[in-house]
């Protein structure tokens, strides 16, 4: 994928993502009422990076694309600001939208919560340590095949 730069993904406890398929409670920002981040869930993030075919260009534990930067925890900062996901995936939006309408003929469409699920999988060592290519179901296999 041309000109797509690799995420330097980062999430922080104490921020709204937790391991573990843990939740953690949507947390306001500091003076700004109002202003929360969502609780977000490393299990379901897990069957999210599945479904919504991250795994077609991205990998984990060497399972998946190869087409964008690999998402392992282990290459994770241990602590940062979420916003910074935001503004790299912003970055490399065009080329993953090209990518998506390629392959599956449409934008892939995650809501607030799924994006919170998904950065909390990425950051999960322990969600991540058992996560295998049996996950992975026919259809999406066809997408990485394709690619």
């Amino acid at each position: 994928m041309t000109g797509f730069s690799k995420f330097v993904l980062v999430a922080a406890c104490g921020l709204g993502f937790t391991g573990s398929a843990g939740t953690a409670n949507a947390q306001e920002l500091a003076g700004l009422p109002g202003l929360i981040l969502p609780e977000s869930n490393s299990e379901n993030g897990r069957a999210l990076f599945v479904s919504k075919a991250c795994v077609v260009c991205h990998s984990i534990n060497e399972v998946g694309g190869e087409n964008a930067a690999p998402l392992d925890a282990a290459s994770m900062d241990e602590t940062g600001n979420p916003f910074e996901f935001f503004a790299r995936m912003w970055l490399g939006m065009k080329p993953m939208i090209e990518m998506q309408e390629e392959l599956m003929g449409e934008q892939v469409e995650l809501t607030a919560q799924e994006l919170g699920d998904i950065v909390a999988f990425i950051h999960d060592a322990e969600q991540q340590a058992t996560f295998s290519a049996a996950e992975i179901p026919d259809k999406i296999e066809d997408l990485m095949q394709s690619d």
